[in-house]
């Protein structure tokens, strides 16, 4: 989303609630205060996403990460999934295993780049080997339910299994959703939680 919209937005809704006078007393009203922190927020940002783009340039390649991050959100600056895309890429290529998995993730909803889902399970697959567990549970995922490639509903198992048991909910709840199960388990427990569902 564009800056401007942002702060006009947030200008219209202070003109609304322009500030009461109560005996005299000006105070400020809430409206006037978000923006204060709004714009403070804003200015962090973008000193954050300058420095992340002036290390970026000169081959830090975490803060390329961090740099596709802000592109990515549009924190500091204009949204730019293009700029977002190949700055995870470099962070990737570095064998980074957030970057692989950011640029998966534009991967597989075509933002930035073209939508692909067989290359988006490979950039997945490629951040999981790299340790990153989001990579993972969306490899996982990918892997149980075919998409992007064929199905390998034991390797998605294990994938989302591990992921979830490092602690990434979105994984245990991938489980739950999809009805695997942990291979660890015993099967009482297992049908004991299926009738949780």
């Amino acid at each position: 989303m564009k800056m401007s919209v942002t702060f006009a937005a947030i200008l219209i809704g202070a003109l609304l609630a322009l500030p009461s006078f109560a005996q005299g007393n000006v105070q400020r009203t809430q409206a006037e205060i978000a923006l204060q922190r709004a714009e403070a927020d804003f200015e962090r940002q973008k000193a954050q996403r300058d420095e992340a783009q002036t290390k970026c340039a000169a081959r830090d390649w975490a803060a390329c990460y961090t740099l596709a991050e802000f592109q990515r959100r549009g924190q500091g600056g204009e949204q730019d999934l293009a700029a977002a895309a190949a700055n995870y890429r470099r962070s990737c290529d570095a064998r980074d295993g957030r970057g692989c998995s950011g640029l998966a993730y534009l991967t597989v909803h075509g933002r930035g780049v073209t939508a692909n889902p067989a290359e988006a399970r490979r950039l997945y697959r490629k951040s999981c080997d790299l340790g990153e567990v989001s990579g993972c549970a969306a490899w996982g995922n990918m892997a149980y339910t075919g998409a992007g490639g064929a199905k390998d509903t034991a390797g998605g198992t294990a994938a989302l299994t591990d992921a979830c048991d490092r602690g990434f909910e979105w994984a245990c709840e991938q489980m739950r959703s999809l009805g695997t199960y942990n291979p660890r388990d015993r099967p009482f427990e297992r049908l004991r939680d299926l009738r949780t569902f």
